[in-house]
């Protein structure tokens, strides 16, 4: 019985990840992702911060956000006419200090990270994110304006990035109780 709903679980859960996820199908590391820090607060004031939004918009680096299949397939059934335009927003969310990384992931599920660019200042919109990696003096610089260490509290959510394997553990799961199974069918059968 656990071993079915096991099963029924890892069956229904890979399509929706499939479709849901932005990450690749096959084995990659190509996905950036920024692990958010905190917010830079609006009324701060400095030199650096008036020109932020500038150095983020010019000088960052664009990562076009690839479309989910689940994505790709409603724009084909809006483009057929089966299916009614979105509301989509096109503004930047508000500026951010995060910390670059890109993901190893499989089968849309991340499995691994690994540190790209350090820390950023960072925005997103639907289309793509948009980051500004800082140097140690630019990185210095920002915490003082802002006025307080913008890294104090955070702690890195590798979950978020490692979540993969428990798809591989439940699988793994699954394989023990087939294993289990069939040992207590051949010990009742008298098969050994």
């Amino acid at each position: 019985m656990l071993r079915n709903i096991v099963a029924g679980v890892l069956i229904v859960a890979l399509p929706v990840i499939l479709l849901m996820s932005d990450r690749h199908w096959f084995l990659s590391d190509q996905h950036r992702a920024v692990a958010h820090i905190a917010d830079i607060p609006p009324n701060a004031q400095g030199q650096l911060l008036t020109n932020l939004d500038k150095i983020v918009a010019y000088g960052g680096v664009h990562v076009v956000r690839e479309p989910t299949k689940a994505e790709m397939l409603y724009q084909a059934l809006v483009m057929a006419g089966r299916a009614p335009p979105p509301r989509i927003s096109n503004a930047n969310a508000p500026l951010r200090y995060g910390r670059s990384i890109r993901e190893w992931s499989f089968l849309g599920m991340p499995f691994g990270w690994y540190e790209e660019f350090g820390y950023v200042v960072y925005t997103r919109n639907r289309w793509e994110l948009v980051m500004a990696p800082l140097v140690p003096e630019a990185d210095a610089e920002l915490h003082r304006e802002v006025g307080r260490d913008l890294k104090q509290g955070f702690f890195f959510p590798f979950w978020k990035h490692l979540w993969g394997w428990l798809y591989v553990a439940l699988l793994a799961f699954w394989g023990w109780l087939y294993h289990r199974g069939i040992v207590q069918w051949r010990e009742a059968e008298g098969i050994i």
